[in-house]
This record gives structure tokens, sequence and C-alpha cells, in this order.
């Protein structure tokens, strides 16, 4: 962030004691990320939010309304930095920022994907200035997921020249994952013109390589392409970390990635000093139960990196590679006054969070009391699919008896498997079966680009509901109802319709479990708490009704995503995404 002469020579008489302090730290142990050391003595002054002096004595910035902070007692470390996130989703992003603030995240990476999907451009101001309401700083990436494939996608639409217009906000960092790296290895004259955009301004890429190996990794980071959150396995991180990449490891709601790289990672020996602990997303339902990047240190720490090593990489590491660390990432002269007091390092208990010096945070709740903006009013209840739903629209008319039809099988809950499933269609119909754990799966439109409903199957989610629909999945943000019975099917439809979007479960004609989110379909304006305590009932009640997997509603979530293997849905239809192409419903 720019500063003026006149804010630079007040830190410089601030740092000599000429100009009095707003506040001045003593006590406790400084964390010091810079030179790898716990400190005692050390005492901080803070000048117009920014950190003027850090030394064995700060007495000579003390001065008449200098308010002096004892952290006897406590860790003082810098404000931790999600640095790849979404906060888009299930609650607006501010109020998403009110649940991280009290565990010590004071600033995040995040790619405006949610609000993109939905509105465009539009979307991505909206989402500028709504951060822009509260103190915890977001860094903001433009959105590289709207559409991930236009080929397969239906989303709204950045042009080159709308891309070019948000790149030069002063508010945004850079672009966003590039998520289908297939189109980047197939050299897509609009990635690579994108790309261009980023590379002379000097903005950093984030990555998505999910799955690419050797060549087709060194072709993306050959792009500029700096940074990975993909790697699951300890050799995934590994070559990223050879190739240049910075290496985030996930620890969010979605994906939980420690476990599997991170042992044989400080195994290895190799050098971390590019390793970023992330979450990708974190839910309020979890946020209540875990915390959030709090909870992403104790788990790097539970599995064998060292406390200090853990805070240097939720601080340090992800400001050096975002290229803020003059601003945040530490403590020390110049930089903003972030800090996170801890009670302890091992677990990583955070007493009070400041911003800008200010205490925002303590004992776990949110002190910050400022107002989100007013959203615009058409927003509400806007999600439009074009047609009228009734039982009829499920109807899937079958070419044959003895039809032979593409299945996506869930291998977990994020990765697909194609299989070629028989179906008995005597009565002219291809029907879901409970018996065979197949639930129908249809996708609307709400752009109007595809005015037909896209059919598709699903095996292995295990629970027997007659319907469950979500208008918040990856990238597409769209109406999605899934379900073993078509008029369970049409009510969960209509049902979200009518509320502007969000979940629902309908069994037996009834409405079991409803969230509303009626802001495009993808977000309530209720508080962060409301919204977690209703994710953790349609969770629950999906794993009630026999599915076996730890979040059910977030293999749902996954199914549009079109560039996980292997076999995808979205409003143009079934998508073979290895091959990055539309295919038939019908095998035969």
């Amino acid at each position: 962030m720019a500063r003026s002469k006149q804010q630079l020579a007040r830190l410089i008489r601030g740092a000599l004691g000429e100009v009095k302090a707003d506040l001045m730290v003593s006590g406790g142990k400084l964390i010091n990320v810079y030179s790898g050391e716990i400190l005692e003595g050390v005492e901080i002054a803070v000048l117009d939010g920014r950190i003027c002096y850090v030394g064995s004595t700060a007495k000579h910035t003390r001065g008449e309304h200098t308010e002096v902070l004892d952290a006897s007692g406590c860790y003082i470390s810098p404000g931790f930095i999600d640095g790849h996130t979404h906060i888009g989703h299930y609650v607006r992003p501010f109020e998403n920022l009110q649940s991280f603030l009290p565990h010590g995240t004071t600033s995040l990476v995040a790619s405006c994907d949610e609000l993109s999907s939905v509105l465009g451009l539009r979307g991505l101001k909206l989402f500028l200035d709504e951060v822009e309401k509260h103190p915890l700083r977001v860094y903001t990436l433009v959105s590289m997921a709207a559409p991930q494939d236009p080929l397969l996608c239906s989303t709204a639409e950045f042009t080159n020249e709308e891309i070019a217009a948000a790149l030069d906000d002063a508010r945004v960092l850079g672009m966003g994952e590039i998520v289908s790296w297939l189109r980047l290895t197939q050299c897509d004259d609009e990635l690579l013109a994108r790309l261009e955009l980023a590379s002379r301004r000097g903005q950093i890429v984030h990555g998505h390589t999910a799955g690419a190996r050797d060549q087709k990794l060194c072709a993306v980071a050959a792009t500029g392409i700096s940074s990975c959150h993909e790697p699951i396995r300890f050799e995934d991180a590994l070559e990223r970390l050879r190739l240049g990449y910075w290496t985030m490891l996930r620890e969010g709601s979605l994906r939980q990635d420690l476990a599997t790289t991170l042992p044989e990672l400080l195994a290895s020996g190799v050098s971390l000093q590019r390793l970023i602990l992330v979450t990708d997303s974190m839910t309020p339902d979890d946020v209540a139960e875990h915390g959030h990047m709090d909870h992403v240190v104790r788990r790097a720490v539970a599995l064998g990196l060292s406390p200090l090593q853990a805070i240097q990489s939720v601080t340090l590491n992800p400001a050096v590679y975002s290229g803020i660390e003059q601003d945040v990432g530490g403590i020390a002269p110049g930089r903003f006054a972030d800090l996170a007091l801890l009670d302890d390092l091992d677990p990583c208990h955070v007493r009070e969070v400041r911003v800008a010096g200010k205490r925002v945070a303590g004992n776990g709740v949110s002190e910050f009391h400022g107002e989100a903006m007013a959203l615009p009013q058409d927003l509400l209840c806007s999600l439009r699919v074009g047609l009228p739903i009734s039982h009829a629209v499920f109807k899937i008319a079958a070419p044959r008896a003895n039809p032979k039809v593409r299945v996506m099988e869930l291998v977990n809950q994020t990765i697909t498997a194609q299989r070629i499933v028989e179906f008995n269609a005597a009565n002219g119909f291809v029907e879901a079966s409970l018996y065979d754990d197949i639930l129908k799966v249809a996708m609307f439109d709400r752009h109007g680009r595809s005015p037909q409903v896209a059919f598709g199957f699903l095996n292995g989610f295990g629970a027997k509901v007659g319907a469950v629909g979500l208008t918040t999945n990856l990238d597409e943000n769209t109406l999605m109802i899934v379900g073993s019975d078509d008029a369970d099917m049409a009510r969960c439809a209509n049902v979200l319709l009518e509320v502007g979007g969000g979940m629902a479960i309908v069994d037996g004609g009834q409405v079991v479990e409803k969230l509303e989110f009626p802001v495009g379909g993808i977000f309530s304006l209720l508080p962060w708490q409301e919204i977690g305590t209703g994710m953790r009932r349609i969770q629950g009640c999906l794993k009630e009704m026999g599915s076996s997997l730890d979040k059910p509603i977030f293999a749902l979530n996954f199914l549009p995503f079109v560039t996980l293997p292997a076999l995808r849905i979205t409003a143009r239809g079934l998508v073979n995404a290895k091959e990055r192409r539309i295919v038939p419903l019908f095998a035969d």
C-alpha cells in the first residue's frame, strides 16, 4: 500500500519518539518470523496503524494519550493470513470475515468466484465494496472460474477488457486460480491473453494444477503461474516445491490435505520456505467447531511442524508470495500493527486480535460492530431458470427398453468415475433407484443459454432421499436437484426458487430441511452462526438418511466442477473432464 511522504515522516518521527505513539505493547514473547526466534523483553510502538518501533524499550514513544497494552503471559504473533480462500458462499463475505477475525486471521487472499459466476464484473465490484467495510484485510483476485471452461460451463463471463479493467483496480492483487490447466496446455488463446494482462502488470496468478505432473506441470509453471493449492499427496507437494511453485497445503472445509502431505515432507528434509498453509474455504459450521487459521496452525503442529514454522507458513510466507510483505506478515517497523496475542503456541489459542493497532476481537468473539453495506435489491430472489417446474420436467425418456447410461460414481467426496449402467426402462423412462443407490441429477441454466434441463445419474451418495437441492455448486451456482422421486424433486426445486436459492431436503412431499440463500442464490443475510447451525442440520439429516460421506452436501457441490475427474455435469450436459467435451447421457 503506497504511503505519502507525510506518512513516512510521521513514522520516522514516531520511531525516534518525536511523535508519540498511539499504542505501546510491552511484556509477552515476540514471535519473530523473520529471524525464526521467539524474543523476550521486546516492546512495540504503533503510530497511525503501523509499527514504528520494535526494540528493547519503547518508553521514548510513550505520550500522554498512548494506550499501553501489557501482553505479559502471551506470545505476540503477526496476524494470520489465509493465502488462498473463497468467502462468497453461504453467508455474505462481511459475515465470513466476522467469523474469522476472533481466530487471529487479519488478512486473506480471496478469489471472487461466487459473485463473479453469477454477476460477472458487477459481482466483482460488489465484492470489493463489501469487503472494504470490514477491518480484516482482503486482497482480492479476479476470478478465472467464471467460467472455468466456456465450452462446458454456463456462468456469467468476463471479457478480456473487463479483466484488464479489474486488474487495474488498486484493490485487486492479481488473477485467481486458473482451474482449467488443460486449456492452458492446449495454448488456449483466451487464457494466454489473460496471462499476458497479468504479466504486463507484474501481478501474481494463482494455479490449480490438480492431476498435472512432469511435462504438463512444467508447462503451467512456464506461463508464470506461481502457486498451487492442490497437492493431495507427498509426491505432489514435493514436485511442486522442486519446480518453484509456492506450494499451498489445505486444511479447510472442502479438503484436508495436511495429513497426507506434511509428515513425509518433514521427513524428506526439504526446505519449507515456500510452504503456505491455507483453507481454500471454511464454512460457518466448521469455523464454529474448529476455528480458522488458528485451527490450521494446530493441525500442522500436531502433524510435526514446529509452532514457529507453522506460524511462518500463515504469516511471512503468504505475505512474501503475495507481494504484500511490506504491509503484513511480520512484526517489524513499517508493517501494519496486525497482531494476534496467543495464550500458548501449542495449542494455538488466540486471546486477542488487533488490526492496525486497534482491538477487534477477544476471547473468541469479534468486537467489530460496523455495519455491512446495503446490497442492491435486485439481487434478492433473482434466481430464475426460465421454465415452470413440475414433476414432468424430471422425466427422462428412454431410447429403448434397456438403455446403457453414463453414471457419475462417487469415488470420494470430490472425485467421480464414469460407470456404464444398463437400466430397465420398460415404462419408457429412465428412473432413479434407491435400491441400487442411483439418484437422478437435474441441472438448470440460470443464464438463459440452455432452455432444456441437463440430466445425469449419481451412484454412491448413499442417502435414501426423495430430493435434495442446492444453488451453491462449484462453480455454476445454479439450481441443481438430486433425488429419487420426480414429485419430490419438483417440490424441492420450487421451494428453492420461491426463496431465491439455498439448500433443501424434501422427502415424501414434505420439506424436511431448508436453508435460504436469497442473495443471488449463493448466500444468506443472516448471521454466520445461524447459517452454521443450519448447515450442520442439513449435513446431519443426509447422514441420517444413509449417506456415509463426512459432508454429503459437498459431494453435490463438486458435481459441476469440470476440471476434476472424471464425469461431471453442468447446465450444458454431462462432461468428460479429461477429454474436455460434452458427452450424451446414453452410452449406446
